[in-house]
């Protein structure tokens, strides 16, 4: 067996967190080791990267080879000092490795424990938020006791009083103790299309008086609801929203469990609830859309995996194939899946005369804080370009643009700016929330690999994969990370340039589906009876989720 490789290691005894300037610094009293080695650490050789960045942090040490302590750790102090300015750029989450250059020239990359004392157990611990220009900084422990530091835009749960309703909800939820509540929701609350609503509908037309649905009631889908159904909402950000989400044990959602309350927020009360008070937590995840397409291996998506300290983890999936994939990636068993189909499939359609050209390729999350700043300038706005200067000209008044949900939000002032090709491209920009109804019209979707790619072929749409950057992506989301699409099992033509983009458009546009692209399609979205609802319901009485009515 190949010896271990040593990697360097700093852990914080204590830890100091403030800003002098433009600067942010983090520092305190240490232990440093190089694991696995005999050899005394040198500090001059170490350096501070994040995955986006080397040299992220100036770092230097009270001494050069600290003081000897026990197990071979040397005691010290360190200080590391980041750029304000330079934080823009980073990625939403940015793991602080320890880069180690030893005598032999070789680097190897450790980490920085938040507390030494933790060893490799988090408490949820995270630092004061800094707040600047809308978007906010500040370093947590993740379940490992690694530091990451976070960039992110603010939200009202940074701010003091935010973090006041918070502990008042926290300790008001006690009085719903006895009470069986079972919540759904969609990303970030603030969406009704998905599979959680098509659910919660069904759920009250059967009876069901104590399940309730987070939305923010200022969205458009939920304003014509009838009655019965705005009946059992809750009101994002509301303090009964607050306290649901402490109080209930039951969670069903298209999302990851932390979508149900703010994502990623800076609260010990909220990330015990989600990583630690576990014991009686039962999740259900519906997905918003099918997750055979980037692989489950990948670090971002460990929310989706097995979790084995919960009371119930169930995911439902829409075939054998799709159920694979969790089984051998996600840490799961078939008894933890539901083979039911999408619950939003059973109200997909298209419309007669659909003749729309949409593109939607999906997010790109080391690139979001860089579109803060400019747009334009991203790869994400550039691949768009070049699949909006792609379709024949012949159809370019049917093109819609749609930017991913979360890449949305950078594009709703873009056509203000924009002059020229640029501004001809950001006239076809949609920002919405609803893309079933942008779905029902559309003729051929132009994606990356993003899964509206399976809910628009489900409505008999033809779907064009552009791939030329896909090698590239996959290794931003982390070493071993595939695509689970290949040109074996792709349900539409793969482009590598704006030629062949064109030429695949014109291919499809119009046409049937063809048989083996519909063959490869239908062995990983297996259920097209209009029933994947009612399966889903008959699994949640099943293990005990809710009680069987009537």
């Amino acid at each position: 067996m190949a010896a271990e490789t040593p990697r360097p290691l700093i852990g914080m005894l204590t830890r100091n967190i403030k800003e002098e300037g433009d600067k942010l610094i983090f520092s305190g009293l240490c232990v440093v080791k190089y694991s696995k080695s005999k050899e005394k650490i040198d500090t001059d050789r170490i350096r501070i990267d994040v995955p986006v960045r080397e040299n992220a942090a100036k770092i230097s040490f009270g001494s050069r080879y600290g003081i000897p302590a026990p197990k071979g750790y040397r005691l010290n102090s360190c200080r590391m000092e980041f750029d304000i300015n330079e934080l823009r750029d980073y990625d939403l989450q940015n793991k602080l490795l320890v880069v180690y250059k030893d005598r032999k020239g070789e680097e190897n990359a450790g980490r920085v424990l938040f507390a030494a004392a933790d060893m490799r157990q988090g408490k949820n611990r995270n630092s004061e938020i800094f707040i600047h220009d809308e978007f906010s900084v500040y370093f947590r422990q993740n379940i490992h006791n690694s530091t990451f530091l976070t960039v992110r835009d603010t939200n009202q749960y940074d701010y003091p009083e935010g973090q006041a309703r918070i502990k008042k909800a926290h300790a008001n939820a006690a009085k719903y103790k006895d009470k069986d509540i079972v919540l759904l929701y969609e990303k970030k609350c603030q969406k009704y299309e998905e599979s959680a609503s098509v659910l919660y509908e069904k759920l009250i037309d059967m009876g069901y008086d104590n399940v309730y649905f987070i939305v923010d009631k200022s969205v458009p889908a939920v304003k014509d609801l009838p009655e019965k159904y705005k009946k059992y909402l809750i009101d994002k950000d509301s303090d009964k929203h607050l306290e649901y989400f402490f109080a209930c044990n039951k969670f069903i959602s298209t999302e990851t469990i932390d979508h149900s309350l703010q994502l990623r927020i800076a609260n010990k009360y909220v990330q015990d609830k989600l990583n630690k008070d576990t014991g009686d937590m039962m999740y259900v995840f519906l997905q918003h859309g099918p997750t055979y397409m980037v692989s489950l291996n990948m670090d971002l998506r460990n929310g989706f995996r097995k979790k084995t300290d919960y009371k119930l983890h169930k995911t439902v999936v829409s075939s054998q194939l799709e159920a694979q994939h969790f089984i051998e990636l996600g840490g799961m068993t078939e008894d933890d899946l539901y083979i039911t189909g999408m619950a939003k499939f059973d109200r997909a359609f298209r419309n007669e005369g659909a003749d729309r050209v949409v593109i939607m390729p999906t997010w790109r999350r080391w690139e979001l804080n860089q579109a803060r700043d400019d747009l334009t300038q991203t790869n994400y706005y550039k691949m768009m370009k070049l699949m909006y200067d792609s379709v024949p000209e012949e159809l370019k008044d049917k093109v819609i643009i749609l930017p991913h949900p979360l890449m949305a939000e950078r594009f709703e002032d873009i056509s203000k700016k924009s002059e020229g090709s640029d501004a001809e491209l950001c006239s076809r920009i949609l920002v919405t929330d609803n893309y079933d109804n942008v779905m029902r019209d559309c003729e051929v979707l132009i994606t990356d690999y993003s899964s509206i790619s399976y809910d628009a072929y489900y409505r008999g749409a033809k779907v064009v994969f552009y791939w030329a950057e896909k090698d590239e992506c996959m290794t931003h989301y982390g070493e071993g990370t595939k695509l689970m699409l290949n040109l074996d099992n792709v349900f539409g033509p793969v482009a590598m340039n704006g030629e062949e983009i064109t030429a695949a458009v014109r291919e499809t546009y119009g046409k049937e589906q063809r048989q083996d692209y519909l063959d490869r399609y239908r062995k990983i979205i297996e259920f097209h009876d209009g029933k994947n609802t009612e399966r889903i319901i008959e699994h949640l009485i099943r293990d005990g989720v809710i009680e069987r009515r009537g």
